[in-house]
């Protein structure tokens, strides 16, 4: 492996841990609720909780630690997942649980936050989104191997060795990292420690991160109840099913890294398609083999719109990159938490195949949406073309004699 690529190797396995972390209770939650006398709906909430306290905490816990060592940080929040972790795997209560995923949730938000602009300033001959690929293809892994391992894991030996298991892996990258990783100083010094004010187009696209990742989840989270009941899949072949959108998102996720297109372009692009993808699913998901192409083109879909979505937010605050990705992940973890809700809400009052109608909604009101940026930064260029001259004319005049 060249040295160039091998710190974002190193990178993408600390996004793996990280991301399987924040999926672990979804792949144990019967074994969870059965060994601590819950119900499902609680611990589903270590994951719903986690994303709200993710999004809350996101902003305020990267400003707060804007002046350490993007190298230092990366390896302690890689240091605090596994000791969270492994003191969760000894948790004998749902409250010192919940109280372990607290701590890592406050972890998410600036691990995300810090990321991108970590992975492209590790790799600055290599184009920004190739890095961002390389490092957001810990989601994808985390997707494909890491949930499905987990799940392994605690069908095999109990949910506690699956939370061990992967704290211990949490505690070997830190300490690989610790030897692999070059020391990349914070730029405190210059506007990006700050949280970027005034930049409109920023703050709209934000809101449609907010809004598509919403749709994605209010559907997503329901995954396997839709396919069980509006695809009508076997039970046994669910998994199957899951693997290969696990896999279509690492395809995404590297294809993302190589088209030449703009990444708002890219965003909107899959944006649509995972519209549509939930629109066909609604609509012909019992046609046989159209199930395994809502898959394939969920999975890479989604990967690719993780991906242009994070370029798009690092291309309007290109000077602001570590403060503007908190937003960025504020907005994801808002849509996360939302998504679900509202998924939530339309299982309860029509069942599985209102869930995918409410999704599509979202979907298109998102892709609405993806022009607010771009408008408000032109009527903001307007603005400040207009105001300018007259105030260098201003400066210019000569003051009236005396």
């Amino acid at each position: 492996m060249r040295s160039l690529n091998r710190p974002l190797f190193i990178v993408m396995l600390g996004a793996f841990a990280a991301q399987t972390t924040e999926y672990l209770p979804i792949g144990l939650l019967p074994q969870v609720g059965r060994g601590l006398g819950v119900s499902d709906s609680d611990v589903g909430m270590l994951v719903t909780g986690y994303a709200w306290l993710a999004a809350v905490t996101a902003i305020p816990m990267t400003l707060a630690t804007k002046r350490m060592n993007r190298r230092t940080l990366f390896l302690r929040l890689l240091a605090v997942i596994a000791i969270a972790n492994l003191l969760a795997a000894l948790s004998h209560g749902y409250a010192m649980l919940a109280a372990m995923r607290i701590v890592t949730a406050l972890t998410h938000g600036v691990f995300w936050s810090v990321l991108a602009s970590f992975a492209t300033r590790l790799a600055p001959e290599m184009p920004p989104r190739r890095a961002l690929a390389w490092a957001f293809g810990g989601i994808s892994l985390a997707v494909v191997a890491g949930v499905p391992l987990a799940t392994a894991i605690g069908q095999a030996a109990g949910w506690r060795m699956a939370f061990g298991v992967f704290g211990i892996l949490a505690a070997c990258l830190s300490l690989v990292g610790a030897r692999g990783l070059p020391s990349v100083a914070s730029q405190h010094r210059d506007s990006n420690s700050e949280l970027p004010r005034g930049n409109a187009p920023l703050y709209g696209a934000a809101l449609v991160t907010a809004l598509i990742i919403a749709a994605h989840f209010c559907a997503y989270t329901y995954i396997v109840s839709l396919l069980l009941n509006v695809a009508v899949v076997p039970d046994a072949h669910v998994p199957l099913f899951l693997f290969v959108f696990g896999m279509a998102g690492a395809v995404g996720t590297g294809m993302s890294g190589w088209l030449g297109v703009k990444p708002a372009a890219m965003a909107l692009t899959a944006a649509l398609c995972l519209v549509g993808n939930q629109a066909l699913m609604m609509l012909a998901a019992r046609v046989p083999g159209v199930a395994w192409l809502n898959m394939i083109v969920w999975g890479s879909a989604i990967s690719m719109l993780i991906v242009g979505l994070q370029g798009w937010v690092l291309e309007l605050a290109p000077h602001q990159a570590d403060s503007a990705s908190a937003l960025y992940v504020a907005a994801f973890n808002t849509g996360i938490g939302g998504g679900a809700w509202i998924g939530g809400i339309a299982l309860a009052a029509g069942g599985d195949r209102f869930v995918l109608p409410v999704g599509v909604m979202l979907g298109l009101i998102a892709c609405l949406c993806f022009s607010l940026p771009s408008i408000v930064g032109r009527r903001t260029s307007a603005k400040l073309a207009g105001i300018e001259p007259r105030r260098i004319e201003s400066v210019n005049r000569p003051s009236p004699p005396e």
